[in-house]
């Protein structure tokens, strides 16, 4: 995450920054002379990163071109969309109002905490234990949504779930993911975590929005990953 609590709990702290994909002067990294003056300034030309991965990219632009950057910032926007769509909004303002289902949302819940995918230190993840973890969790969301009204609230929060996990396999296909290990210096590397940083972000806000919708207050080294935004 590139943001999270300060010590007194009422603060929020920040440790990510934007970036230009394409530098905004000559000289920089990858900077483009095509692009105009709103170009270089727009958000088309934004991406936001942790400071560790805006550091790299800067001084590797090389090995991290305007062309992969922009890949990385459409596959983080491809799993944020779950959770910008009206039928995600309204399902949500109708789970607070009616609560039906509430031991299925509760499990939903339990099936997210449990798996250390959302909450272990990225250089004690395994590319391919995180994928096998997640193959796992959506035949378990599967079989919760038998449990369900097909087309419910609870159902399309739950199918959103499983989408954001989907995006997430999109982002990494290309990888190998049975030998990929944690190198900072590995351009493949990095692009995993940035999207399972992602895939955490967007987890953290839906689950968050679920556990409010019930009272169901999130629990164990999870909360770490669920945006300061949200909790605040």
């Amino acid at each position: 995450m590139t943001a999270g609590p300060a010590h007194d709990g009422e603060c929020a702290l920040e440790t990510g920054h934007g970036a230009h994909i394409c530098a905004a002067a000559p000289g920089g990294p990858r900077y483009d002379p095509d692009q105009s003056a709103s170009e270089r300034s727009g958000a088309a030309n934004g991406i936001w990163l942790c400071r560790e991965c805006g550091d790299i990219v800067d001084k590797d632009h090389e090995g991290y071109s305007a062309e992969k950057l922009l890949v990385w910032k459409r596959n983080h926007e491809a799993m944020i969309a779950e959770v910008r769509t009206q039928g995600w909004a309204r399902s949500i303002e109708l789970l607070r109002a009616q609560r039906r289902d509430p031991k299925v949302a509760a499990h939903v819940i339990a099936l997210f905490e449990d798996r250390r995918v959302f909450w272990a230190a990225f250089d004690a993840e395994m590319p391919d234990r995180v994928r096998r973890s997640l193959d796992g969790l959506r035949r378990d969301l599967t079989a919760l949504r038998g449990r369900c009204v097909l087309g419910s609230p609870l159902d399309t929060v739950i199918v959103a779930l499983g989408m954001t996990i989907r995006h997430f396999y999109d982002a990494v296909e290309r990888f190998d993911l049975d030998t990929l290990r944690c190198d900072s210096h590995d351009p493949e590397w990095c692009a995993f975590e940035m999207a399972l940083r992602t895939l955490r972000k967007s987890i953290g806000y839906q689950l968050d929005s679920l556990g409010r919708s019930y009272d169901i207050p999130l629990q164990g080294e999870f909360v770490s990953f669920v945006p300061q935004a949200v909790v605040a």
